[in-house]
């Protein structure tokens, strides 16, 4: 990058992929990764001359979030981690709907709204140990009510 403009991220998550929207220098590229660690951090660091001005919003779903945290951990990036209801009620009502658009919506909403919104902060490894533990038991339970 050869400015300091700032760049506005929307990233659909999912199992297996990611769908980033990246806004900058006025206009949007889509890039499509895998769900790893090591990819994201790949596509972070085609932006590392400006880590300061990344602005990435990341719907909330739960687990499949967890290699994005991981991967930003050190970097200073403001990640939003958004409510998946408050996303939908500001959108109202759209039509179309697939990961692509999805990045592009996110992207959108974390433009116009990141100011009011409190920047996502790792917690701590014993918090994040909890939070895992916590998800596997539920699984468990729903597993052993199934059967």
């Amino acid at each position: 990058m050869k400015n300091l403009e700032t760049v506005f991220m929307g990233v659909d998550v999912s199992k297996r992929t990611l769908d980033f929207c990246i806004h900058d220098t006025q206009q949007n590229k889509s890039y499509l990764i895998k769900n790893s660690e090591k990819e994201i951090k790949k596509l972070f660091n085609k932006y590392a001359s400006c880590s300061s001005c990344i602005i990435v919003g990341v719907e909330n779903t739960g687990r499949y979030n967890w290699p994005m945290y991981h991967a930003l951990i050190g970097m200073d990036i403001k990640l939003y981690v958004i409510s998946p209801l408050h996303l939908k009620r500001s959108l109202g009502l759209v039509r179309g709907k697939n990961d692509k658009i999805d990045a592009e919506r996110i992207m959108v909403f974390i433009k116009k709204h990141y100011g009011e919104l409190t920047p996502w902060r790792s917690p701590r490894q014993q918090v994040q140990k909890l939070k895992i533990l916590l998800t596997e038991r539920k699984s468990i339970i729903k597993m052993k009510r199934q059967l």
